[in-house]
């Protein structure tokens, strides 16, 4: 048997190969370019997102500061109202103060015990009577503590009604330390400028 040699022009085959591999390498290059650019973005949104995660963290954080610097006012204001309340129970409140109509109140505890008409020829009847309700008050309270507040305003007092109160109040001192009843006093001016 004879062979029969078979001529392949291997050239245009190498070329249709080349061609081949070419269009490989190009869509391997698209692929690649687009794939580091899903990267790129995937990369960015991941950092923005964990700026983000950042932020919130940032900002829970905050929230919960608040929170506890809330929790810690309202634990606060509570101390403070159970002191107060314990403070009021255990204390009498005597509040002294000019009426605008001309005459002196005397209040304890919210309530008015009484309204003393000040006479400006003579004070004696406002001066004994605020003296003697006072005085009384001392008396008969059981509390283990008196706060005795002076309210007025310096636009609206006449001086002789001011020193006619400061000298009850003195007196009023004086007598409350000689029965040893501890007594604090407390003057207060309301004038708004």
């Amino acid at each position: 048997m004879k062979r029969r040699e078979i001529f392949i022009e291997l050239t245009s085959l190498l070329d249709v190969i080349l061609i081949m591999l070419f269009i490989l390498l190009t869509q391997a290059r698209t692929r690649t370019a687009q794939a580091l650019d899903t990267a790129a973005l995937a990369e960015s949104s991941a950092r923005q997102l964990q700026s983000e995660l950042t932020a919130a963290y940032s900002e829970q954080d905050a929230l919960r500061a608040a929170a506890d610097a809330e929790k810690e006012r309202a634990n606060t204001l509570q101390r403070e109202l159970w002191t107060e309340n314990l403070v009021l129970d255990n204390s009498l409140l005597l509040t002294v103060s000019v009426d605008r109509a001309g005459g002196i109140r005397l209040e304890t505890e919210g309530k008015s015990l009484a309204l003393i008409a000040y006479d400006w020829a003579d004070d004696t009847y406002a001066y004994n009577r605020l003296r003697g309700l006072l005085l009384d008050e001392l008396d008969n309270t059981d509390r283990e503590a008196v706060f005795l507040v002076f309210q007025y305003d310096r636009a609206r007092i006449y001086q002789a009604e001011y020193r006619m109160i400061e000298a009850v109040i003195q007196e009023v001192k004086r007598e409350a330390r000689e029965q040893d009843i501890p007594l604090s006093f407390l003057e207060l001016d309301l004038f708004e400028a």
